[in-house]
């Protein structure tokens, strides 16, 4: 992956989604100094919900990057559904101006939380966009012609719904976008006309609503574009690699996860036995290849990477470097650059990627090449460690390893162990502080500010060895 290539993507669909979501703003603030005369909780409600709107638009690439899993988007949208009922029913409970706007606000609440839970279970995740689309037209146009339900604040929400709508979109995002825009504007224009609104305010919420429309289209368009491209890379690697068609990578991409579960549970290795863990990894290398390949396609790890790839400095090795997708990159960034793997397909794959981009890179699979005792030489200025952990039996004896792997100065980048899961049921479970574990052996951690908030789940680490190794006791 060329990882250059994906940070000027990410930036460039940053700016477009501010920019995006700026006019948008600026399109709200006309609309209500302009417009008719609104209450005050109508003009808080319906500040709420262009902030929000507006937000989504500027994080838009990062949940529009994506992956092979076509189901990733469907569990998104749902997720933030099921968000969207309990803020409805919190924001229009504190804005009711009255019971029957309680009543009204529970009812619209639940209304969302049954669509949602109807679409969890019974609706394809082809017909989601639709769906949707549909379920919020519905709630909106009962509320607008049955309520005095503000009419900006209607347009709002029809923006929102139409955004919601047009992310989840397979394909052809600016059609389905003419779509939500025109069945939106014919709604504005029935509850402008039951309640004889002026025309120039009819278009202020129609241009809210184009705005969204367009906006999110257009950032899904681009996604999209960005996601085929790298998907092609990547099934042109794998291809050339194992001589697979299509769709049998494919194939391979959606099922490889469900597969190592089902082997994993088959094989019954128990927690501590080093050995037969290694031998079970080494036979289902093939999965991994292509499971690590799929992994490696999202957006969160592609940005985990870019993110992890400032650390880089000097020589660096990848400990359970999988598919090589680290090391290969600090590589070809100049840096001396090995790869420890189990032997394998993932090895082999690696191997093979280097050579094709005309990289050096030193390939380890024994944990002797690397000790420092066997090669006093061979140690490192940056070490990374990545879903490589949870995997392996003694955490402690782990980390004790890798840090003696570090030069002075150098730098232990990793991840904790997540545990044992359904779908990964071979992460193996480790009740180990790490941070206070690595700070007794004089490890110093690096955190940012964010890092540093109680609410703030970190997940990888970064930390530094001492500049100079203790001096002997005498």
């Amino acid at each position: 992956m060329d990882y250059a290539n994906q940070q000027q993507y990410l930036n460039r669909s940053r700016l477009w989604g501010c920019a995006l979501a700026l006019i948008l703003i600026t399109m709200a603030t006309l609309s209500l100094v302009i417009g008719a005369a609104h209450s005050t909780r109508a003009a808080v409600a319906f500040c709420i919900s262009i902030a929000a709107l507006a937000i989504s638009l500027c994080y838009s690439p990062d949940y529009l990057h994506l992956s092979v899993n076509a189901e990733k988007k469907a569990s998104w949208e749902i997720k933030i559904r099921w968000r969207l009922a309990a803020a409805v029913l919190l924001l229009g409970a504190l804005m009711a101006g009255s019971a029957l706007g309680i009543v009204l606000a529970a009812i619209a609440a639940a209304w969302l939380a049954g669509a949602n839970l109807l679409a969890k279970t019974a609706v394809p995740a082809k017909y989601l966009p639709a769906y949707f689309w549909c379920a919020d037209l519905v709630l909106l146009a009962a509320l607008l012609l049955a309520t005095p339900l503000d009419l900006l604040l209607c347009a709002a929400m029809l923006a929102a719904a139409a955004h919601l709508s047009i992310v989840v979109c397979d394909k052809y995002p600016f059609l389905w976008s003419c779509l939500t825009f025109i069945s939106g504007v014919l709604l504005i224009v029935l509850a402008a006309t039951q309640r004889s609104v002026k025309l120039n305010f009819s278009a202020l919420a129609a241009c809210l609503l184009f705005i969204s429309a367009l906006a999110t289209a257009w950032l899904v368009h681009r996604a999209q574009a960005h996601n085929a491209h790298n998907l092609s890379a990547a099934m042109s690697e794998l291809m050339n690699f194992t001589g697979y068609s299509a769709d049998r990578v494919r194939h391979l991409w959606s099922t490889s996860n469900q597969e190592l579960a089902k082997n994993w549970q088959a094989a019954g290795i128990p927690d501590n036995d080093r050995e037969r863990l290694a031998q079970w990894y080494r036979e289902n290398s093939e999965l991994y290849l292509f499971a690590i390949d799929a992994y490696n396609l999202e957006y969160k790890r592609i940005r985990s990477n870019l993110r992890m790839l400032k650390f880089a400095a000097g020589s660096c090795l990848d400990y359970g470097a999988g598919n090589g997708e680290l090391i290969l990159e600090a590589a070809g960034r100049g840096h001396a650059a090995t790869y420890y793997d189990v032997e394998g397909k993932t090895l082999q794959f690696a191997r093979q990627r280097a050579l094709q981009r005309g990289l050096s890179v030193e390939f380890l699979h024994s944990r002797q090449d690397l000790a420092p005792a066997a090669a006093p030489k061979r140690t490192f200025d940056t070490v990374f460690s990545f879903d490589v952990l949870e995997h392996l039996p003694d955490l402690p004896g782990e980390l004790d390893f890798l840090s003696s792997l570090l030069n002075p100065g150098g730098l232990l980048v990793f991840d904790v162990p997540a545990g044992s899961t359904k779908s990964h049921p071979m992460h193996l479970n480790h009740n180990l502080d790490v941070r206070a574990y690595l700070a007794c052996k004089g490890l110093e951690e690096k955190r940012a500010l964010l890092q540093r908030l109680p609410f703030i789940k970190q997940e990888k680490f970064v930390f530094r060895a001492p500049a100079r190794s203790p001096a002997p006791s005498a």
